[in-house]
């Protein structure tokens, strides 16, 4: 950490650079903030800055998350609902950005799953998929 203390625009710039470089949540801001040993006081009026100024939106991150994880990590809705619901997001942006994954990518992970743990049992492979996210009845569809 520098010897001297930032001033509430020098966090602000910090702040705002760190959500520059990627999608974040407030959640995510927050737990930076903490590394940076940055006083907590002024977190609340940073973070609200952050919202206005659309350096933090829970719709925008909502969507990036969900289609990372069905893209990227093979996630079902379980999980990926699981996931947001940690970080504190608002049920309904949540459940909006879940109607927005891509049906046929979706059942498309879901069956190269099941064809990757094919040699597994089916008990085995059924708890696999369960703790990936994915429900029983989407499972039993494919």
């Amino acid at each position: 950490m520098e010897n001297r203390e930032l001033s509430h625009a020098e966090w602000l710039n910090k702040a705002e650079a760190y959500c520059a470089r990627g999608e974040h949540c407030a959640a995510d801001v927050r737990r930076k903030w903490h590394e940076w040993g940055a006083p907590s006081d002024l977190f609340d009026q940073i973070e609200e800055s952050l919202y206005r100024n659309d350096f933090l939106n829970d719709a925008r991150f909502c969507s990036a998350y969900v289609h990372d994880k069905v893209a990227y990590q093979g996630w079902g809705r379980m999980k990926i609902q699981a996931g947001l619901r940690a970080l504190d997001l608002p049920e309904r942006v949540i459940a909006e950005a879940l109607e927005e994954i891509d049906e046929a990518a979706y059942t498309k992970n879901l069956r190269a799953l099941i064809a990757q743990r094919k040699a597994d049992s089916e008990d085995k492979r059924l708890r696999f998929l369960l703790q990936r996210g994915f429900t029983y009845d989407e499972i039993m569809r494919c």
